[in-house]
């Protein structure tokens, strides 16, 4: 299936046969190209910050139409920087790395492995919460992306990642209890509490401390 960005109108299609080979500004362009350029760069930021917002709203496929609303440009200028989907998704992702990032740097209170385990369980529904719509777009347009498909896949290495930076070799050394621990502290799982089970956030924080108890209940706190 094609990766295009979504249109509803046949002239859209001229367009972009038009705008896909327009030349892009060389890396040794003289100095009074610099405020055209600097203007193409925020225009890029503004298209990419209008699919962000269309995303985070639930328009799980937002189309070049709504794209070009939302950023106030025409729709030609939509077509001109990104001409398809996994382009638009490589721009949304830089945003969404500050989000992540963030996340990752945030310090824990406690001091055994155990707690900071069941404590991650409130960082991680904070970042769940932010990227949820995007989470949810990217599973939608993971079987024509490969760019989508490997942001999941590194997602969940963060994700195993994070633990492992946790947990001690014992538990580690335990792969069947271990990868239960990647799994319920995975997005998949908030999503599925908050979403299909309808929990309230405090609800499904309680429900992931209960699980992981379960999980890591058997290490005694030495």
């Amino acid at each position: 299936m094609s990766s295009r960005l979504p249109r509803r109108s046949a002239n859209t299609i001229t367009f972009t046969r038009m705008l896909v080979d327009a030349p892009a500004f060389p890396e040794n362009a003289p100095a009074h190209k610099d405020g055209r350029r600097n203007r193409t760069v925020e225009t890029r930021k503004r298209i990419a910050a209008a699919f962000s917002e269309l995303i985070r709203e639930g328009h799980v496929a937002p189309t070049a139409e709504e794209v070009s609303v939302r950023a106030s440009v025409g729709l030609r200028t939509v077509f001109r920087h990104f001409d398809d989907m996994e382009t638009l998704y490589r721009e949304v992702n830089v945003a969404l790395q500050d989000i992540i990032q963030s996340m990752i740097q945030m310090k824990y209170s406690s001091e055994h492995w155990t707690d900071r385990v069941l404590e991650s369980i409130v960082i991680r529904a904070r970042l769940f919460e932010s990227i949820t719509p995007f989470f949810l777009a990217a599973r939608v347009h993971r079987h024509e992306s490969e760019v989508i498909d490997q942001y999941i896949r590194d997602g969940v290495d963060l994700e195993r990642s994070l633990l492992k930076r946790i947990v001690p070799q014992e538990l580690l050394s335990d792969q069947p209890r271990f990868e239960a621990l990647v799994m319920v502290l995975s997005p998949e799982s908030w999503v599925r509490l908050r979403r299909e089970q309808g929990l309230s956030v405090a609800a499904a924080i309680a429900s992931l401390h209960i699980t992981v108890s379960g999980l890591i209940g058997t290490w005694s706190k030495q």
